[in-house]
């Protein structure tokens, strides 16, 4: 079941990714940024069971850190 799983959500994500080809430094900055954070999130948030919470605040503090760099 779980082979079955990880190559709609690869090809989804790929797909996800190419939209955002071709744009400024900053589009990809944030976009990197909240990847990262949406990836770091969930793992940080495991001690209290608010999953779904972590990934929301690292996508969105990833995001915001990488728009507050670049400019």
């Amino acid at each position: 079941m779980r082979r079955i799983l990880i190559l709609p959500a690869i090809a989804g994500g790929m797909l996800l990714l190419s939209a955002c080809v071709g744009g400024g430094a900053t589009e990809s900055y944030v976009l990197n940024g909240g990847a990262i954070g949406s990836g770091l999130g969930p793992s940080t948030s495991l001690t209290d069971g608010c999953v779904s919470c972590g990934v929301g605040a690292g996508t969105g503090v990833g995001a915001g850190t990488a728009y507050l760099v670049d400019n």
